[in-house]
């Protein structure tokens, strides 16, 4: 035994040289291998004098010994060879099989090769990837909303300090006055005073309901005294995705209708239908923010001369949108990171009312808010559905934000937009206001060789001599020609002083003549450009819009102009499918429509009261019936909103017959612009009705409201809501 103990110690001892042996050689390694042969056993002379038992344990663990040497790691080429034949077959059965190895070698080639592969695929994808979150990222910094620019009350503090609140109290108090003047005299009303809460209910209300918060706190616009309290009747805004295109970190939004505010919508469908705006009036008293009612009723003042009224109203509808947005949504919105999809008609009266608020603003001369509207709606779709970013360029160098105005060139959102060269033309403007006089030559001279035709009409357009680089160069296309005159339409004003013209002069002396039918060709003129043209509503550039786009759009509404085709629309109930189906059957729905309104003017004429709460009553009960479908309904509802005098038609000529008359007609409802009389009093508002009377149609209005009933009980004029912002379960619970 002490012969085998003695054995593998000399054994470990020889493992433990190899591998000494070994790790110098990595360290160093040479061309040649290293051959070691093992060393002779110094006992092996004894084994022919012992006996057989220790021979066989010796040859045994020898056999054991020499397996653990072979299990080792081994950095040396050949195999060393031994004197035992079992040692010899055993170091030939591994020598003598190469072929395997090389097959086991492709073998692995071949799955390292895939795996590179796939491992460059995926990196490929996330290179991708990580660039769409990186351009997404460097433009939601650009168009990051700052509340604060959004009103345009702060800015024009800005520009005319103190003198600013002394000239809206001395509006207010000439408003006030003539109001005041116009009830003692009971002389005609006009549009603006018919829509507004009077002075007398402004003093009785003071600041006792929470509405005076709401007016000072909205994140869009700073609410108004002179506008009536009242909810937003069903308008919400709701989470869709919390990522928006697969761009994480960026969430999705919409604006939502419920039921009450579904059915309104409904009824404003017919009441356009109508083609009488006094009835959208009508309609706008009673219900003060919906939406589309302001937008469309925003159009008739404008068309009445009346941009004031114009402006009030879009911003009374931007307003009613502040009110109902989610507070992710405005944190969102101070990072760049909230969106609105075009595609939903509720968000696409956002869109519109932001549009129309960008141009009053311009109108206004209040040029830093309008670029931050500009921004808002530009950062809430990228896809620009309006074409707001024809605005971005003037009013960036307007507003004086010259150097946010380069870095927005050179982001990908101008490098994807087909209108990207002509936003830079305006570039040498800025690089100008930021004295650097020589990098605006070269961009002006870059800008001249790309866009001859375009500078060609700007030379024209601001009477000066036109140089020989751009001389007698004209648009190669309509498409051309529509984008020349647009930018020369909107940017002239920005080149007409001495610094630009001298710049403009340099440029293109300096610039050479090019062949611009080899210059890249035209970008096609976009729905969204069209858009823009048509809300602009300039008869020089409405004629450019190609025919196809702006002359066969089916529907066209002012409060929806040029909508996506029906498909691509997201509709979330069937009420918003009826300007489609108004269209595709327009004259038929129009004259069946009218026929119905005729008939029942008719009837109302000719009933008593009693006669008439009987026929209200009759309708009512028709419209609870839970058998009928929604379309019965919708033609029952009609039929009471016309008998109460609460619906879509009458004016001027309408009416109750007085109690105490013998034929005579007394107009019908509230006063109206254009020839109503003002009926407002000291108790305008108050709910005591005190000519003694019980008055059938008290149960037909919503219990919020505060009503003054004139002599037959025919109610005047309708009244403000004391709390505006109640929930939904707290409305629902009042009525």
């Amino acid at each position: 035994m002490a012969t085998r103990q003695m054995r593998k110690l000399q054994k470990q001892q020889e493992l433990l040289r190899l591998q000494s042996e070994a790790d110098r050689e990595d360290d160093e390694p040479e061309d040649e291998p290293i051959v070691t042969k093992p060393r002779p056993n110094a006992f092996a002379g004894f084994s022919a004098l012992g006996g057989g038992d220790d021979d066989d344990d010796d040859d045994q663990d020898t056999e054991e010994e020499t397996k653990q040497v072979e299990e080792a790691p081994k950095p040396v080429a050949p195999a060393t060879k031994s004197k035992k034949s079992k040692k010899k077959k055993k170091k030939g059965k591994k020598t003598e099989s190469p072929a395997p190895e090389e097959d086991d070698l492709d073998e692995i080639d071949r799955v390292l090769e895939e795996l590179n592969l796939k491992e460059n695929k995926n990196s490929a994808s996330d290179t991708s990837t990580s660039n769409a979150a990186k351009s997404t990222g460097q433009i939601n910094e650009l168009l990051r909303v700052n509340f604060q620019h959004l009103k345009a009350l702060n800015e024009m503090r800005k520009l005319f300090g103190s003198a600013i609140e002394a000239a809206r109290a001395e509006q207010a108090a000439e408003a006030n006055s003539r109001q005041q003047q116009r009830g003692a005299a009971r002389q005609n009303v006009d549009l603006e005073t018919f829509l507004s809460v009077p002075p007398a209910v402004q003093q009785r209300l003071g600041k006792r309901t929470m509405f005076e918060t709401v007016l000072r706190t909205n994140p869009f616009i700073e609410g108004k005294k002179t506008w009536p309290r009242d909810s937003t009747r069903g308008l919400k805004m709701v989470r869709v995705t919390e990522s928006c295109d697969g761009v994480p970190g960026v969430a999705e939004f919409a604006f939502s209708h419920d039921k009450t505010y579904d059915a309104l919508e409904g009824n404003f469908y017919g009441l356009v239908q109508m083609y009488d705006p006094m009835q959208l009036v009508y309609f706008l008293a009673r219900y003060p923010y919906h939406v589309s009612s302001l937008i469309q009723v925003s159009k008739v003042a404008h068309n009445d001369q009346n941009s004031y009224l114009a402006h009030d109203l879009i911003e009374r509808a931007l307003f009613t949108f502040g009110r109902v947005t989610l507070s992710d949504f405005r944190k969102r919105l101070g990072e760049g990171t909230a969106r609105l999809d075009f595609n939903r008609p509720e968000n696409r009266q956002f869109f519109l009312a932001g549009y129309n608020q960008i141009k009053n603003l311009v109108l206004k001369g209040t040029y830093r808010t309008a670029l931050e509207w500009a921004k808002f709606v530009l950062s809430v779709n990228h896809d620009d559905p309006y074409g707001v970013l024809n605005w971005v360029h003037v009013l960036a160098i307007r507003a004086y934000e010259a150097k946010w105005f380069i870095e927005l060139c050179n982001s990908p959102l101008i490098a994807n937009e087909d209108i990207g060269p002509y936003f830079k033309a305006t570039l040498p403007l800025a690089k100008l206001q930021l004295k650097d006089h020589a990098g605006a030559r070269a961009a002006a001279i870059e800008s001249i060789e790309r866009l001859p035709w375009l500078f060609s009409a700007l030379f024209s357009a601001l009477n000066l001599d036109t140089p020989r680089s751009v001389w007698g160069v004209q648009p190669r296309d309509d498409e051309e020609a529509l984008h020349t005159k647009l930018y020369v339409h909107l940017a002239k004003d920005l080149w007409n002083n001495p610094a630009a013209t001298l710049l403009l002069n340099e440029a293109a002396n300096a610039a050479r003549k090019v062949d611009f039918f080899g210059l890249p060709p035209s970008p096609v003129v976009s729905l969204a450009t069209a858009r823009f043209v048509y809300l602009d509503n300039t008869p020089e550039l409405m004629s450019a819009v190609p025919r196809k786009i702006l002359h066969t759009a089916s529907p066209n509404f002012d409060f929806d102009p040029l909508p996506p085709p029906k498909e691509e629309n997201i509709f979330s109930s069937p009420t918003q499918k009826m300007p489609w189906a108004i269209s595709e059957g327009d004259g038929e729905h129009r004259q069946t429509r009218l026929r119905e309104e005729a008939a029942l003017q008719m009837v109302r004429g000719r009933l008593n009261e009693e006669q008439l709460r009987a026929a209200v009553d009759e309708a009512r009960a028709r419209i609870d019936d839970p058998e009928a479908d929604e379309v019965q309904r919708g033609v029952w509802q009609r039929m009471v909103d016309i008998l109460t005098g609460q619906g879509w038609t009458g004016g001027a000529g309408e009416g109750v017959a007085e109690e105490g008359g013998e034929g005579e007609r007394r107009q019908r409802g509230d006063v109206m612009p254009g020839g109503w009389e003002d009926d407002f009093d000291e108790g305008w508002g108050d709910d005591d009705f005190d000519d003694g009377e019980d008055h059938w149609y008290e149960d037909q209005l919503d219990p919020e409201l505060e009503l003054e009933f004139g002599p037959g009980g025919t109610p005047n004029r309708r009244a403000t809501v004391e709390d505006a912002d109640d929930s939904d379960e707290e409305e629902a619970a009042r009525r």
